[in-house]
């Protein structure tokens, strides 16, 4: 019994900080297909306006559960035009020698379930696809 009771706190810990890691495994996931979502459904015309394809990004993160796309610290940035290689806006059709790129980055910030001691409690997840478009 002596044993059980000084290795349970140290196994319960060790199960919380493992469910925090993969939530935060699971929430870098969500993001980085939130961005690679919001991107293609812009590249590809599926979402012709930001805000579609925004909501599109959305949409795919809302799949994960424990992530609440009403929560201000999930932002999706996606840009009003797409733009060419050497940052200029994109204004006429893209071919091939020219084509145009779209770029949507979604950030998180991540706060573990337990303030634990000594280790930072939050994470900041950046993560931004470009896509080129195919019209």
């Amino acid at each position: 019994m002596v044993e059980l009771a000084l290795l349970l706190p140290i196994l319960v810990f060790g199960l919380i900080g493992a469910a925090d890691l993969a939530r935060a495994f699971a929430i870098q996931l969500a993001i980085e297909n939130g961005a690679r979502a919001g991107a293609e459904a812009y590249a590809i015309n599926f979402a012709p306006t930001p805000a579609l394809a925004s909501a599109r990004a959305y949409d795919e993160i809302s799949r994960t559960p424990g992530i609440d796309i009403n929560n201000p610290l999930l932002v999706v940035d996606t840009p009003l035009k797409a733009v060419h290689t050497d940052g200029s806006l994109c204004t006429t059709t893209p071919t091939v020698l020219d084509p145009c790129w779209y770029t949507v980055t979604v950030t998180y910030e991540f706060h573990t379930l337990v303030p634990w001691p000594f280790i930072p409690n939050t994470a900041n997840f950046n993560r931004s696809t470009t896509i080129r478009t195919f019209y």
